[in-house]
């Protein structure tokens, strides 16, 4: 997307997803006396301002505020995002006959704190996908686990404790990390401590947050703690050859890095990438394995149509000619601690 469409965009998206079921449920609200309606109201006002001020102090004022109240605030606006779904669904069963009109509004908010209720205890739990991937005869009994997008900053570094306990449990030959490892400039080398268990078979490519947050600080620490960082680098580890590339908004960015590398032809080669981009152009250079993440499956539905709009594929596996594509769902979350329709991934390759 252009980025002089962006603010169109965003200011259309908000006045769908927001604007549009927050007047709606108050505007099905019958207020019994005064006061609740005056609560109501306040309600539905934070509901509308309090996302928009949000995105504009974040995004347009660049202003920073204490990290320990964001994982709140972003929750409590992904829960405005679900009154979408459920009041695009009112709209139309409530033209029903024997639909209990009049109920519109209590039936809006019962329904989205339910989902709210899930999505939170969703983003809680982790979930080990495995992938079993017929590879050259060198690899068999050989495994690697991808985490992706854990965003510690938006989460918590005792969710980094439970994904590396998990991780050691699977006992890996490699551990990939495909960018979006943090979110935020307060996370430093305490906050990662964990890494250390698993820093000696652990590669990290950069992902947008990597540059977000000064690609060369998180670099050295993670360096200091044993990871392993490429920057459009290849690590020789046969039978693997392991290739990362770093984070760029441009889609051409992978291919323009991949001409600097030649294929191992007796490795079974895998490309390390954040974003699904070049798909085609890593297949055709000989790569048997393509893995990335950045797309979060949406995370709260119904941003997966949003995402949809910009990558071809936001999650799952896909062949390539000779090549797999994995995109990880994300083993974290960004912003909101809500996942709706997506699952925080854990991603588990076995060569048989």
């Amino acid at each position: 997307m252009r980025r002089n469409a962006f603010p169109l965009f965003a200011f259309a998206f908000y006045v769908v997803t927001i604007v549009y079921p927050v007047l709606r449920v108050w505007w099905w609200y019958d207020a019994s006396n005064l006061i609740s309606g005056a609560l109501v109201t306040l309600l539905m006002i934070a509901f509308l301002v309090v996302p928009l001020a949000l995105f504009l102090s974040r995004f347009v004022f660049r202003l920073r505020m204490p990290d320990q109240f964001m994982p709140s605030l972003y929750s409590a606006i992904g829960c405005c995002f679900l009154f979408f779904p459920i009041v695009l669904v009112i709209e139309f069963v409530r033209w029903i006959p024997g639909f209990p009109h009049g109920f519109e509004s209590p039936i809006a908010v019962v329904c989205a704190l339910a989902c709210a209720i899930y999505a939170s205890l969703n983003a809680q739990r982790l979930h080990v996908k495995t992938l079993r991937i017929r590879g050259k005869p060198q690899i068999e009994n050989q495994s690697i686990v991808q985490l992706s997008d854990v965003h510690i900053g938006s989460r918590s570094p005792k969710y980094l404790e439970r994904i590396v306990k998990k991780v050691q449990r699977l006992d890996p030959t490699w551990v990939v990390i495909t960018g979006d490892l943090l979110d935020s400039h307060d996370i430093g080398k305490t906050e990662l401590d964990p890494l250390r268990q698993i820093a000696d078979r652990t590669l990290l490519v950069t992902g947008n947050h990597e540059r977000y947050e000064g690609i060369d600080r998180v670099t050295s620490i993670l360096e200091s703690l044993g990871v392993r960082v490429l920057r459009n680098e290849e690590v020789d580890a046969l039978p693997f050859q392991f290739v990362g590339i770093d984070d760029h908004d441009s889609p051409s960015h992978l291919i323009d890095q991949l001409k600097r590398f030649e294929p191992l032809q007796d490795a079974y080669r895998v490309l390390l990438y954040h974003r699904p981009h070049g798909m085609e152009h890593a297949s055709n250079w000989g790569f048997d394995l393509m893995l990335v993440g950045h797309t979060h499956r949406g995370q709260i539905f119904p941003f997966h149509f949003i995402v949809r709009r910009f990558f071809r594929f936001i999650h799952g596996t896909h062949l390539f000619g000779s090549m797999t594509l994995h995109i990880s769902s994300g083993t974290g979350t960004w912003g909101p601690i809500l996942r709706l329709g997506s699952r925080n991934e854990i991603t588990r390759v076995v060569f048989a």
